[in-house]
């Protein structure tokens, strides 16, 4: 069976969910990159901190 063959079988939904990633993949310019130990002490902080956080929905909706 040719790799054209296999493509046309496959329903689209599948298709458009393979492409949405491929693209979300490329579009993201950190991909790849490692975080640094101090980019990684901080986030750990900041999980371990019982300090208010604001959900991204509503700082979204501040600034969008």
């Amino acid at each position: 069976m040719t790799s054209e063959t296999l493509i046309k079988k496959i329903p689209q939904q599948l298709k458009a969910a393979i492409s949405q990633e491929i693209m979300a993949v490329l579009e993201d310019p950190d991909f790849g990159l490692g975080l640094s130990t101090y980019a990684k002490k901080r986030l750990l902080t900041a999980r371990k901190s019982r300090a208010k956080t604001i959900p991204f929905s509503e700082i979204k909706k501040k600034y969008l």
